[in-house]
């Protein structure tokens, strides 16, 4: 059997459209160009495959019913399913049971109130910081819980190939960040983006980054969720502008942010 379009409405009701572990949203608000993105997702408490994790004995209709199913966003689906040791059946029970009671006394909802806005604890860069080694770039990703790029228009195939593989790289990294923890998986992250920014510095390709400080909040007035944003620009070496703090030119310090002949999220 599979879920039921019955069963998800049931889930995503319960849950308030928010993660049951860190109650963010697990929709992101429309752009000017782009419908929301979704990324929640039901995770079954006991798992529909015998090997599984939390693997136990329920038939085919409770395995798929909206008791054994919790609302998670992908981060917090990733965790539970790679640590059945520690969020076991019954824990993750009592993880829905609370969040279902804390989503109720929110009462009703505004729709349509979900946004990004600055933190106003932190001031928002307005420079890029021009990267040039993986460890620094890794160390900016790794707080990040969204991923803005910008690249180049009208590139040889070969270039934008290059780019984008580059750019992928740093949004899968953007996902798993959270569960590399050891100073190997650290190391071995930084050396993946060292390669590609070689790669790049070799065609002539300047990388800058910087991290916004963001809240993703919903309208009812309570505190933001801190929601940290990368962002990534790739330009060629000609049209990039290297300035120090106060915008005068130096050779090594900061890359200025241009404007781009393409730019999407992710």
């Amino acid at each position: 059997m599979a879920v039921s379009e019955k069963t998800r409405k049931i889930i995503w009701g319960e849950a308030g459209g928010r993660c049951a572990i860190c109650r963010v949203q697990v929709v992101t608000p429309e752009t000017d160009w782009d419908d929301p993105s979704v990324f929640g997702e039901e995770a079954h408490i006991v798992a529909r495959s015998k090997g599984g994790p939390r693997a136990g004995a329920l038939d085919d209709a409770s395995i798929d019913n909206h008791t054994n199913l919790v609302l998670l966003c992908s981060k917090h689906h990733k965790q539970v399913d790679d640590q059945p040791g520690h969020f076991t059946v019954d824990l993750l029970r009592e993880i829905k049971a609370k969040h279902a009671a804390w989503t109720r006394s929110l009462g009703e909802a505004t729709p349509g109130q979900l946004r990004l806005v600055p933190d106003p604890a932190f001031p928002q860069p307005r420079r890029l910081k021009l990267i040039t080694r993986g460890n620094p770039l890794w160390n900016m990703i790794k707080p990040s819980m969204t991923f803005e790029y910008a690249l180049p228009d009208r590139l040889p195939e070969e270039d934008e190939d290059l780019i984008l593989e580059f750019l992928g790289l740093v949004q899968d990294y953007c996902d798993i960040a959270s569960d590399l923890t050891g100073v190997r998986e650290n190391r071995d992250a930084e050396k993946a983006l060292q390669s590609y920014l070689s790669k790049l510095a070799e065609r002539s390709f300047l990388v800058g980054a910087l991290v916004r400080h963001m809240l993703l909040t919903d309208g009812s007035g309570q505190d933001g969720t801190p929601w940290p944003m990368l962002r990534v620009e790739v330009l060629p070496a000609s049209h990039a502008t290297i300035t120090d703090e106060r915008g005068r030119p130096h050779p090594d310090v900061q890359l200025s942010a241009g404007v781009p002949d393409e730019e999407q999220s992710a």
